[in-house]
């Protein structure tokens, strides 16, 4: 019986996931979640709930019209992300909303307030890749490569070296445009020669392979990795022959033939290839 109800309940989900994706109603998202949250059992079931809500307050925050209206969303979000938590400590899904509706938050508000906001988000983070141990976790390494390239205080290539690992992590069956996207732009802006990046990632291997480092710390250089793991579908030739802008080149053209290549399109896809397009005629 219990076997049987797990298998609805994942249906469930899926087909709720899917509508929040390709639909993308975030308020008949919520409503739904909110009517099973009552019937979800305590720990690991509740949770999956729980971070859903969070995920489904977060975009409501992104498409509310004021600051104030934003805030309340996030605030909720941030909420249920405690409460999936507490459910649940070994989901890394509620760490991640939890950290994502706090840097949504932060947005909203000064500079000072948005500094204040990394050590909470960087702990979330940490507990995903550290602590869970879920290096596959793409979100988390998009996440954390966005803390690092616009902290002034945080290493640039470190942030890029994390925007490869969230790429190279992509599940399978998502476009995920906006990640390719945003190595792509860093790897431009940086602008290394072929030979400075040969040159780096012979200096980062003993840095990456060190044992006893925890996995932030070893994928901050990540270029030092043999040349199989660094292997991307958008680059045949090897990190080493590729100059930064020739590979962002590169990412481009392969996220443009996967988004041509897919017959259905979310939102989010659709408005990641204008992004994507938009950027490219800045680099003409």
């Amino acid at each position: 019986m219990c076997k049987y109800l797990f298998i609805i309940l994942a249906l469930q989900f899926a087909n709720l996931d899917r509508e929040f994706t390709f639909k993308a109603d975030y308020a008949a998202n919520r409503d739904a979640l909110l009517a099973m949250l009552p019937e979800a059992a305590p720990g690991a079931e509740k949770a999956e709930v729980l971070w859903r809500l969070s995920r489904a307050w977060l975009m409501l925050g992104d498409a509310a019209a004021t600051k104030d209206e934003k805030r309340n969303c996030y605030a909720e979000g941030i909420k249920y992300a405690d409460a999936c938590i507490a459910e649940d400590p070994a989901n890394p899904e509620g760490y991640l909303w939890h950290c994502g509706n706090i840097g949504r938050d932060c947005q909203t508000r000064k500079l000072m307030e948005q500094a204040a906001a990394v050590p909470k988000m960087s702990a979330d983070l940490t507990t995903v890749l550290n602590k869970l141990g879920r290096t596959e976790s793409s979100q988390a390494w998009q996440a954390l490569s966005a803390i690092y390239w616009a902290h002034p205080f945080k290493s640039s290539d470190a942030a890029i070296n994390y925007a490869r690992k969230a790429a190279l992590t992509i599940p399978a069956g998502e476009l995920r445009i906006g990640t390719l996207t945003n190595l792509a732009e860093m790897l431009y802006k940086r602008n290394w020669s072929a030979k400075k990046r040969a040159y780096e990632a012979e200096a980062n291997r003993n840095k990456f392979t060190a044992k006893g480092k925890s996995n932030i710390d070893r994928y901050a250089f990540f270029d030092g990795a043999s040349d199989e793991k660094l292997s991307a579908p958008w680059n045949p030739v090897g990190y080493t022959a590729l100059s930064d802008r020739d590979e962002a080149l590169a990412i481009t053209a392969y996220a443009q033939r996967i988004f041509h290549d897919c017959k259905t399109h979310s939102p989010v896809d659709k408005s990641d290839i204008k992004i994507l397009n938009n950027l490219l005629k800045q680099w003409q």
